[in-house]
């Protein structure tokens, strides 16, 4: 580069773009602009004074409905919160009563008929529910028992699933869901399990359903809802005969938590919110449905209002639709452009590349001579030797020597044309992580390095060891490396020398190049990242090396800074960020 006046300055992510105004003299109007302007203004006005107008009616409508519907939910939930604490203090209030039995001390674990009938007939006083009385032993045969089933007596209920859940857990008692069992009709059993001198013996008793749920019903004060109670399959435990049978399937499946609160059913084709909360003594849950659905219907009002709000909503998808379109379009058209920036910008790197290699015309041409010699002087050598003339006695060792001679010297023209080709190759970003000081060992090694040699100049390399890999497109990197290198070759008036230094700063990986050449001129550093700025004889320089540089690095989040002294020297930096993989 061209040498000036004594300048000492640092730059910084330099990026400068040439702008032009456009000439609006001529121009012809476009209609459609001015259509789409009107749109837009109509849009405006719309959303700014009508729109706000209806978003707050509707905003009352339907938190009026809210509310209702609020109301309503809450009355459901609060009933069957209300029923579900009713029925758990009448289970625990029954499960009490038959502890009162089970821990009289003059209770007789022994076969005693009359004293069992007894305590039936007490706990029929304390409840109606009450049916029977019987008691087992840890074999599940039913040794005692006192009802209206005389027939129960000394069955097994070893293989009963509450027996067994009360024999192999440490439950004190259980309370099963409705069942069939022994005696063919819909009934639940209260059972405790007690330990008596070293054994395990149980009392059962059998309760009434339909006394249980008399007792709900007479408990409520509301006539308005429906009673009815689920195990955790959703089968009916008790129900009201408008909703379904004991033991059928029903249409309600609430979760286990939240323990209380308000879902919908469909129930004949139309959806019933229900109240629903889970017993703390069974997994039972009581649901409470309302008699009257149609509270929960859309009034007239309400439906007008969804009609209305239907109409809007399809008014604005038509405009939504149409900004869509717009928004598509602006879209596809600047990827166009990105497309269209991205290949010229290959083809500016490429041509910098070619311009870069026939800079270094020479020196190729040189480090391709320097084998292609040996090639030719040990091929004629060989062949003096086989020339019967001479009378040379050669073995095949010695001729092998040679031939080995002959095929390294080969072998390292083909690597020459190799880097060559792998540097001058249009090829596409192959991004990875890659460690610096190997890209500059394999850039340096071979026609770069020996071009600079031939030309008085001084390589010296200070990298510093095990850097961290930076993720990158190697070969562009190369490319921007030796850009640097050709331009300090190019400024330096031999003898000089050129450093390649690398270090790492923080969180990025700094390549340094730095020349004992000319130096550059304030004018000149503003703009040397400029597309086709040379101060290189014509025909020597394109002006593509640094802006190419400065946009492949810019790439990689990068950036380049440059330090110059004018008559000293120029150090460019390149500054690449460090990214875990």
């Amino acid at each position: 580069m061209k040498c000036g006046n004594l300048t000492t300055m640092k730059s910084n992510s330099l990026d400068i773009e040439n702008k032009t105004t456009p000439n609006t003299l001529g121009f012809e109007i476009d209609e459609s602009k001015y259509a789409i302007l009107f749109r837009r203004n109509f849009i405006r006005l719309f959303l700014t004074y009508v729109l706000p107008l209806f978003l707050l009616t509707l905003f009352f409508l339907f938190e009026y409905n809210r509310i209702i519907k609020e109301s309503l939910h809450l009355h459901l939930k609060s009933i069957a919160e209300t029923e579900a604490q009713t029925l758990d203090l009448f289970l625990r209030e029954r499960v009490v009563n038959l502890t009162n039995v089970f821990e009289d001390p003059n209770f007789e674990f022994t076969n005693d008929q009359v004293s069992l009938e007894k305590y039936l007939e007490k706990l029929r006083k304390e409840s109606e529910a009450f049916v029977d009385l019987g008691f087992f032993d840890s074999s599940g045969i039913q040794t005692m028992y006192a009802g209206p089933f005389p027939n129960l007596l000394n069955i097994d209920y070893s293989n009963e699933s509450w027996f067994r859940k009360l024999i192999e857990k440490q439950e004190r008692y259980v309370i099963t869901d409705i069942y069939l069992g022994f005696r063919h009709f819909p009934h639940f059993t209260i059972a405790l399990k007690k330990y008596h001198n070293g054994n395990t013996f149980i009392l059962r008793s059998t309760l009434e359903p339909t006394k249980i749920y008399e007792f709900l019903l007479s408990s409520t004060v509301f006539r308005d809802v429906l009673l009815t109670l689920i195990n955790q399959e959703g089968k009916y435990q008790l129900s009201n005969p408008r909703l379904g049978s004991v033991l059928e399937q029903s249409p309600f499946l609430p979760p286990l938590k939240p323990k209380v609160g308000v879902l919908k059913t469909e129930i004949n084709g139309k959806n019933y919110p229900y109240g629903y909360c889970w017993l703390a003594q069974t997994q039972w849950c009581v649901i409470v449905l309302s008699e009257n659905p149609e509270a929960f219907l859309s009034t007239s009002f309400e439906r007008y209002s969804l009609l209305l709000s239907a109409a809007f909503m399809f008014f604005l998808a038509i405009v939504i639709f149409f900004r869509a379109k717009k928004i598509v379009q602006y879209e596809k058209e600047k990827e166009i452009a990105e497309m269209e920036k991205n290949i010229a910008r290959s083809q500016l790197e490429h041509a910098s590349k070619l311009a870069t290699i026939g800079e270094l015309a020479a020196g190729i041409a040189h480090e391709i001579n320097n084998p292609l010699a040996i090639i030719a002087s040990e091929a004629g050598l060989i062949k003096d030797l086989l020339n019967p003339e001479f009378k040379q006695n050669v073995t095949p060792e010695e001729i092998i020597a040679h031939l080995d001679i002959i095929q390294n010297s080969a072998f390292r023209a083909r690597d020459i044309t190799r880097k060559l080709m792998t540097f001058v190759r249009k090829d596409n970003l192959k991004l990875d992580y890659y460690d610096v000081n190997q890209i500059i060992e394999e850039l340096l090694e071979g026609f770069i390095e020996h071009e600079l040699y031939v030309s008085n100049i001084k390589v010296e390399k200070n990298l510093q060891p095990n850097l961290q890999k930076v993720y990158v497109d190697a070969n562009s990197l190369k490319q921007v490396i030796m850009n640097l290198l050709s331009n300090a070759r190019d400024a330096i008036t031999p003898p000089g020398k050129i450093t390649i230094s690398t270090r790492q700063e923080g969180k990025n990986i700094l390549i340094s190049v730095k020349d004992t050449g000319c130096g550059i001129s304030k004018e000149q550093m503003e703009k040397i990242f400029m597309p086709f700025f040379t101060t290189k004889p014509v025909g020597k320089g394109t002006g593509l090396g640094l802006s190419v540089s400065y946009n492949i690095v810019k790439s990689f989040g990068g950036t380049i800074e440059v330090e110059s002294l004018v008559g000293k020297g120029s150090t460019f930096t390149i500054v690449l960020p460090i990214k875990n993989q």
